[in-house]
Order: structure tokens, then C-alpha cells, then sequence
């Protein structure tokens, strides 16, 4: 009898020993909620939200390139740019451009807080797998990448936190520190993953600022981020600079970055024009980029109450633009530095200093930060850093905090192209980054337009979902990829 109770007890001991590796084996496989983070238009935001009058708000308020074509007033004013041989009338062009604007829904209240009644229609701390209507049909984009990473991940795991792009990214920011908490406690998971793309990065950066001490994020993943500032945002500070050759440049950087999408028949019209039409229209522009008393007008009764009061656009102004910038828009009337708004945006500008102090300390408590930034078409032909290698809209320079790039069409030379850290194409050197060992460059993709089932998709998703550590020799070991990365137009990759 004795020996069948300790044979019993053995085999009940034997059993709970078993049960508890196996639950412990179980908590092992949990997988940790992965929360993406869009950028602008990454959502759509609606005036009315809730109402039978709910309506959404085109992406800047202007609608479709169609809607301002039928603007025969203004798009007359403007043909006017392609001649020689007629002056172009800057007050029409103005009053027409203002016409088209003025009380347009997308803009902000003065004091930089959007409009009572707008918002988001998506917001939901339930994850992707109770909203696969949001993510299934998906093609492009953010929502590609999070289909991709829901095939990847599950989408039980997977959530989005949508939100109205336009606020204060401050704000933004809080908002994600609820949705943080909110997702830890119906999963019951101690940390999240952060992936933050284009804007997105730069609400990234404001969490990390904020909550960092919270201990709350294993990985931070950006993907072509915004933190570091966007140089087009010059043209808050008025600097304009327009020129012939690099607008030429531009419209044929853009029309082979967007080939295999539908985007490139915009830009075969332009191009169609001729160079010399173009080359006109860019020298007219030039001469009124150089005109003082229209750039103010343009800037007060065109930029202000079309864009002007949104605090997230004024918030991707770089660090080092901010001061000169701020003076000369104060100067003019374009921006109020007794206004909420400025209080905003200058909050914002510390919060951006500290950006590099706060990944230090991330990294020293062993939290994995990545950045990938995307390079390969020339800047916009509106500021001084035309000249800059872009994704299409963020410098690269700036997506990657802080690599040394060659201006486009050009190459690295001296000490600048040697070195394990410099691309194949010598346009790229990541030892200036900010994190050089885990930071990565895709050539000729075009600033998040991530489509599903590429190779770049799955390329993303695979860092978000924790497949490979972070950092050059892992990624390169687990996912076949080196620190440069060349992308077709079917978004096959290959190493550079």
C-alpha cells in the first residue's frame, strides 16, 4: 500500500512538473503585441465624426488632381507660368489660390487644436484580427505592411493605433501611451512593439522622450521616419528656391521611382509640356520665389489657411532650420509666437534635441532600436536641398539621423567613400548615423509605398516581428540582407 501511494505521489509530482515546463514552454511562444503607428493620411480624419453628417476630410483639404483641374479660374492663372510671352498676374494667382482654400476643413483652429468634431472613425485597442475588413484587402502602404505582418505575426497580435495626424504630435503621443496601456492590459503582456512609419517616427521619438523610464517597449522600429525633421519644411521659414534643371530632374526621379504604379501618368504629362515649357514655368517660378512681397502673401493668405495652423506640419521642421526659420515666418505674420500654437511646435522642436540623448539611454537598457530609410530620388525642387538624395519626401540624411549622403546624381569621395559602413553605390556613408549598426538604406522605393506581398513588405514585417536582433550581422545571418539594399519596381530586393 505504502509503495503504491509513493508511486502515486511520484507519478502526481511527476505530472504537475510536466504541466508546469509545459506552461512555461507555452509563455515562451506568447508572441508580444506589435503596435504600427501611420504617418500622414495613414488613416483617414472626418469632420462630423459620429453623426449621420460624418464626412471625410480630403488628404490637405484639396480633393482629387481632377477636383482642381475644373478650378478653370485658377489652373488659367496658372498656365499662364508655361508662356514667355504673358506676364503672369500674381494678384489673380493669389485670389485664386485663396478662393481655393480659404475654409477648407483640413486646416486647424488658430491656436493649432483641430476642429471641434473631427477625428478618427477607426480608433480601437482590439487587435487586427476583429477588424479584418481594415487590413485583408489591403495593397499598399501602411496597411500593406500591417497585413504583412498579421500573416507574419497573427492578428490577434497585431494592432493599430489610428489617430488624427494633423494634432500636436505631443498629443499624439499621450494618445499612444493610453493605447499602450490599454493593449498591455487586455493581452496582459509586460512590454509592446513600437513600429513607427514616416510621421509616425517622429510620435515614436515623442514617446520615447516621455515615457521612456515606463519600460514598457522591447523594439522600436522606424521605417522611413520623420523624427529628424523633412527639408521641404523650409517653406515654413519662406525659403523657396526654384530652378530648370533640378525641376527637370525631379519629374524624371520621380517618374522611375513610381514605375509599376499608377502614378507615373501625372508626371509623363508634365514631362510632355517639353523642357522648354517646364524650363519656362521653373524660371517664372524662380522669379516670384525672389519676390518678397508675393512670398508674404502667398504665405498669409494662401499657406496660412490652407496648412498653416496644423501643428504635426510645422513639427517636421529640422532641428537645426527651427530658429531661422521661426524668425523670419514671425516676421512676416506667418507664424504668432504668442500663440498656442507656437508653444506647440517649440515643445515639439526640445523634444526633437533630445531625440539622440533619449535613444542613448534606450539602448542601455537593452531596448532594440532600428531605422530603415529609403533613398535614391532627388529633393524637391522647392528649398536649397534640392540636391539631396530623398524617398520621394524625407531627406535621407535626415530618415537615417544623420548618415553622410552625396548629393544626388553624385558620389562620396575621399575618406567619406571608405570604410565598412559605405554603400556599394558610394552614395551613402552610416558611420555618421546616429546608430550605424542598425540602420538600413533600400534604394529606389519610394517613400512608404511598402506593396503587399514584396519582398521589401515582408522585409519590414519580418524586422517588426522580431525575426532577426537588431543589428547588421543578425539581419544579415536571419534575413539574407546586408546594411544597402537595391528594390525593383516589383519591389524584389537585392543587396548592394
Amino acid at each position: 500500500m505504502k509503495r503504491n501511494i509513493k508511486k502515486l505521489i511520484c507519478f502526481v509530482l511527476t505530472l504537475v512538473m510536466v504541466l508546469c515546463s509545459t506552461s512555461v514552454a507555452f509563455a515562451k511562444e506568447d508572441k508580444i503585441p506589435i503596435i504600427l503607428v501611420h504617418g500622414v493620411g495613414g488613416t483617414p480624419v472626418y469632420e462630423n465624426v459620429g453623426t449621420d453628417e460624418e464626412k471625410e476630410i480630403k488628404t490637405f483639404g484639396l480633393g482629387e488632381v481632377g477636383d482642381i483641374l475644373k478650378n478653370t479660374g485658377l489652373i488659367g492663372e496658372a498656365l499662364k507660368l508655361l508662356s514667355s510671352e504673358t506676364d503672369v498676374d500674381t494678384d489673380a494667382l493669389i485670389t485664386k489660390f485663396h478662393d481655393m482654400v480659404e475654409g477648407n476643413p483640413f486646416n486647424c483652429e488658430p491656436n493649432g487644436h483641430v476642429k471641434a468634431g473631427q477625428g478618427v472613425n477607426n480608433y480601437w485597442t482590439t487587435p487586427m484580427s476583429k477588424h479584418k475588413d481594415f487590413w485583408q484587402g489591403a495593397e499598399k502602404s501602411e496597411l500593406a505592411l500591417i497585413r504583412e505582418i498579421c500573416l507574419m505575426h497573427g492578428a490577434k497580435n497585431v494592432y493599430a493605433y489610428n489617430y488624427d495626424w494633423r494634432q500636436d504630435i505631443y498629443q499624439s503621443a499621450k494618445g499612444l501611451r493610453k493605447f499602450v496601456q490599454a493593449v498591455k492590459k487586455r493581452t496582459g503582456a509586460k512590454k509592446v512593439v513600437l513600429v513607427g512609419c514616416s510621421l509616425g517616427g517622429s510620435v515614436l521619438s515623442c514617446y520615447m522622450d516621455a515615457y521612456k523610464k515606463k519600460n514598457d517597449v522591447s523594439r522600436y522600429l522606424f521605417v522611413n521616419p520623420a523624427m529628424c525633421g523633412v527639408d521641404v519644411t523650409r517653406c515654413y521659414g519662406l525659403e523657396f528656391k526654384i530652378t530648370k534643371k533640378q525641376v527637370l530632374k525631379y519629374l524624371d526621379g520621380m517618374q522611375n521611382a513610381n514605375a509599376g504604379t499608377s502614378q507615373p501618368t501625372i508626371l509623363k504629362v508634365v514631362k510632355a509640356l517639353g523642357d522648354k515649357r517646364v524650363g519656362i514655368a521653373a524660371e517664372n517660378l524662380a522669379k516670384l520665389s525672389k519676390n518678397k512681397a508675393f512670398i508674404k502673401r502667398l504665405s498669409n493668405e494662401v499657406i496660412l489657411p490652407w496648412i498653416g495652423y496644423v501643428p504635426a506640419l510645422w513639427e517636421c521642421m529640422p532641428y537645426d532650420v527651427f530658429d531661422n526659420a521661426v524668425k523670419k515666418a514671425s516676421a512676416v505674420g506667418f507664424l504668432d509666437k504668442s500663440s498656442e500654437l507656437y508653444t506647440m511646435i517649440k515643445r515639439y522642436h526640445k523634444i526633437q534635441g533630445r531625440f539622440k540623448k533619449n535613444v542613448k539611454y534606450l539602448k542601455k537598457r537593452k531596448v532594440q532600436i532600428a531605422i530603415i530609410a529609403n533613398y535614391g530620388q532627388p529633393g524637391i525642387p522647392v528649398t536649397s536641398k534640392a540636391t539631396n538624395h530623398i524617398d520621394g519626401l524625407i531627406d535621407t540624411c535626415r530618415a537615417s539621423a544623420g548618415a553622410t549622403v552625396a548629393n544626388y546624381g553624385k558620389k562620396l569621395k575621399g575618406k567619406a567613400a571608405k570604410g565598412k559602413y559605405v554603400s556599394g553605390d558610394k552614395v551613402i556613408n552610416a558611420k555618421t548615423c546616429l546608430l550605424p549598426n542598425s540602420t538600413w538604406f533600400i534604394r529606389d522605393l519610394q517613400h512608404m509605398q511598402f506593396r503587399r506581398g514584396t519582398a521589401a513588405a515582408k522585409f519590414i514585417a519580418s524586422m517588426a516581428c522580431g525575426k532577426a536582433k537588431y543589428n547588421l550581422k543578425a539581419v544579415k545571418k536571419k534575413l539574407g540582407y546586408g546594411q544597402f539594399i537595391a528594390s525593383d519596381e516589383n519591389q524584389n530586393l537585392t543587396n548592394i
